[in-house]
């Protein structure tokens, strides 16, 4: 008796325990139940607008929204994907730095001071020529230089003598004609020697007797790099002989040919890159200095010239480049790609998502994989077709809502 009596007190203990138990479990399954919920409807595998006419991972705008902002749409849609054109060229020289030396008298070469590559300066000597030609000029120089001073002495007393009317006007005219006869003669020879390369230096020299007579130096017009030398010690020289080429290589020309259908594309100063052709290529940057107004009748292609900084002396003048000019370019025939406008594009959580426009009013975002950027388009490599209906104008609207 005294155990049932016992079993009857402790069973509304033990029921107890059972119930809260029961809620507990209960309990549980709602908060999970909730919490699976909640994560669905942030990855977006449950519409989070309560509508179960709206399928799942789409999303809807309401219509007075749409009527303020309103969508564009566009499609997949193929071009051609434009490449920088590479144009072979030629390194020349600055043709306003350069300076091709010869004798302006025939003669022989008795010394050369120079050699190929040497830098020298505006006015170093390059070579000495003796000539008899240029001795000749020499001696009529100072013979009507000589002839000159004794006749301006015999005009100042004749114009002495005839302000005191000693002589006649015909004699002081016959005195002034003769020293200007003279004069003009002296002035004569004193141009062919500048003409023939000396300077007022050596003239000075050549009056008080101090230069080598029937001598000339040959010096370089300007500073730079001896690229070219043709004398040699002993050679005959004559006036249309190019003996030496000196340049200054610290700025050069790149000279290109651009077919005529191109021409517009290129712009003066535009930027362009130039790279040679060796095992390893160097890259420097010029930019268009001119464009040629001529075409050539054959080839259809006019040259232009590009300005390039060569003060490290990469480039040399007859190498083969190859240059880019910004802004031509030319549309590729064999490669073909698929794209879209890029407003069209937007990034979400580190991936690129396009807008898909249903019949049904809904939109959907699909992941796709993107390419280049042309102007204004995006290549599509994948995740979208071209039967699909894609949201360009006003696609901002869908993304605030798909993050909402």
């Amino acid at each position: 008796m005294s155990d049932n009596l016992e079993d009857i007190k402790t069973q509304p203990i033990k029921l107890g325990k059972k119930i809260v138990i029961y809620w507990l479990i209960a309990g549980t399954t709602v908060i999970g139940g909730a919490f699976w919920i909640y994560k669905k409807i942030s990855k977006k595998e449950i519409n989070p607008i309560i509508d179960s006419k709206i399928p799942l991972n789409r999303i809807k705008i309401p219509s007075d929204v749409l009527k303020n902002h309103p969508l564009t749409f566009t499609k997949l849609r193929e071009r051609g994907f434009y490449e920088e054109i590479v144009l072979p060229g030629k390194v020349s020289y600055d043709l306003e730095r350069m300076a091709t030396v010869g004798s302006r008298v025939p003669g022989r070469i008795n010394k050369v001071y120079v050699k190929e590559g040497d830098m020298i300066s505006s006015g170093s000597p390059l070579a000495i020529i003796s000539s008899v030609e240029l001795g000749k000029s020499q001696s009529d120089y100072l013979k009507s230089k000589a002839r000159l001073e004794v006749l301006k002495t015999q005009l100042e007393r004749a114009n002495d003598l005839f302000e005191q009317k000693i002589i006649s006007t015909k004699e002081f005219e016959m005195a002034n004609v003769e020293f200007r006869t003279v004069k003009t003669e002296m002035d004569t020879s004193l141009n062919s020697l500048l003409v023939f390369g000396l300077n007022q230096n050596e003239i000075n020299l050549l009056e008080k007797g101090k230069l080598d007579p029937s001598t000339l130096t040959l010096r370089s017009p300007l500073g730079g790099t001896v690229t070219h030398r043709n004398a040699i010690n002993g050679q005959s020289v004559a006036t249309e002989d190019n003996l030496f080429v000196v340049a200054n290589l610290t700025r050069l020309w790149i000279l290109l040919d651009v077919y005529e259908k191109d021409l517009n594309s290129v712009k003066l100063d535009a930027e362009a890159n130039v790279s040679t052709l060796e095992e390893r290529p160097e890259s420097v940057k010029a930019r268009v200095a001119h464009v040629s107004e001529v075409i050539d009748s054959i080839k259809h292609t006019a040259e232009i010239r590009l300005e390039v900084d060569n003060r490290d002396f990469k480039l040399k003048p007859g190498q083969t480049v190859s240059a880019k000019v910004q802004g031509l370019i030319s549309e590729s025939k064999s490669k073909r790609i698929m794209v879209i406008p890029s407003d069209s594009i937007h990034k979400i959580e580190g991936k690129s998502y396009a807008f898909i426009a249903h019949t049904d009013g809904t939109f959907e975002a699909k992941a796709v994989e993107v390419g280049d950027s042309i102007d204004d388009d995006i290549e599509i490599k994948s995740g979208i077709s071209v039967e699909d209906t894609i949201v360009s104008t006003g696609s901002f609207l869908l993304k605030s809502e798909y993050l909402k």
